[in-house]
């Protein structure tokens, strides 16, 4: 009940009425805004959160793919060569390579001799050296536009999970100021209470003593007391 005796929601910090119930002080105003800003947080996180983890679902593979090639480079390239195999347009080229080496060591006396063995060997050599300087060009640009895809997600993810501790730090920065301001303003309005009772039991008393001389001396009296 409140203290006219009717429902409030007005605090009693002395139990006139109810202990720990509202009587005497109106609602702490912090209590009302804090009820919003706790929401705050979970919705940072219902923001955040789908980026923030798709960028550290990223890491183990971007992880594993630098190290590899920085531990060990040779290693990477030899690894990735194993999945070479020679393309149908080298095939081609080199059968016209090495029919027209053939017919011009056939006009020239020289077929099936030792230069004409090398040379056709040279001939492929370098023919599949372009193949494969081809082939691992287009590998290589394809796990780039990978690594640049997933360091993107990963960049994004850390970049999100900076700016969302920051925005919680700054919630839980204000949450700290309205507690203590919230405080600050329930301890004045106890503060103010108990002086205006004072001073006014102090003119009481005094008008006991005696007219308004007395009661000035009891409120003088009861203001000391406050000092």
């Amino acid at each position: 009940m409140g203290i006219m005796g009717s429902k409030s929601t007005w605090y009693d910090p002395f139990g006139f009425v109810d202990m720990g119930k509202n009587a005497l002080f109106p609602p702490n105003p912090s209590d009302a805004a804090m009820r919003y800003i706790e929401k705050i947080p979970g919705q940072l996180h219902e923001i955040y959160d789908p980026y923030i983890n798709r960028g550290n679902a990223q890491y183990e593979g971007l992880n594993k793919q630098y190290t590899a090639m920085g531990q060990d480079p040779t290693a990477f390239l030899n690894k990735m060569m194993e999945g070479y195999e020679p393309s149908k347009a080298y095939q081609l080229q080199k059968d016209e390579a090495l029919r027209a080496a053939g017919n011009t060591a056939a006009a020239g006396g020289t077929r099936g001799t030792l230069q004409d063995i090398t040379k056709a060997t040279r001939l492929t050599d370098m023919l599949m050296g372009q193949d494969m300087q081809q082939w691992l060009g287009n590998v290589m640009g394809i796990q780039d536009r990978g690594l640049s895809g997933q360091q993107h997600f990963y960049d994004q993810g850390f970049d999100l999970s900076k700016t969302m501790g920051s925005d919680l730090a700054n919630v839980l920065g204000t949450q700290g100021q309205l507690a203590f301001q919230g405080q600050a303003n329930r301890n004045k309005s106890i503060s103010d209470i108990i002086g205006a009772l004072i001073g006014a039991g102090g003119m009481i008393a005094g008008g006991a003593m005696g007219g308004p001389a007395g009661a000035m001396a009891g409120g003088a009296a009861g203001r000391a007391m406050m000092s």
